[in-house]
């Protein structure tokens, strides 16, 4: 896992690969769309008001649909649950404070749906 701070730095990270790439209407930029295609996925990005040009663009017309967008959902109820848990703000200045506080918060919340789910299912016998 690698915490990005802006949309430029994640498509930096992002490896070559195959596959959708779905964002929300923050990754709707000439530069993350053309890059995203580039590096060989499939734009999954909802449209904003203004939209850019560029063959990334085009390329996201062609492919996007309301229904694989709602893809999107579960990971998007993780986080806001997980910002509901832990509070939207970390109170840190280093980056390297930020990324361990989140992972440690990841974990936690993890294993709590864990021993959710398992005392649940236990339960169920």
């Amino acid at each position: 896992m690698k915490i990005t701070t802006s949309e430029n730095e994640l498509i930096e990270l992002l490896p070559e690969g195959s596959g959708n790439f779905y964002a929300d209407g923050a990754y709707d930029s000439k530069k993350v769309l053309n890059t995203v295609v580039e590096k060989g996925y499939r734009p999954i990005v909802k449209k904003t008001k203004n939209p850019p040009g560029g063959f990334g663009s085009k390329k996201r017309d062609r492919v996007f649909s309301e229904e694989e967008y709602g893809h999107r959902n579960p990971h998007e109820g993780f986080w806001g649950a997980f910002t509901t848990w832990f509070g939207s703000r970390i109170p840190c200045f280093l980056k390297k404070t930020t990324v361990t506080r989140i992972l440690l918060g990841v974990m936690c919340y993890g294993l709590k749906i864990l021993l959710r789910v398992k005392y649940c299912l236990n339960n169920r016998r």
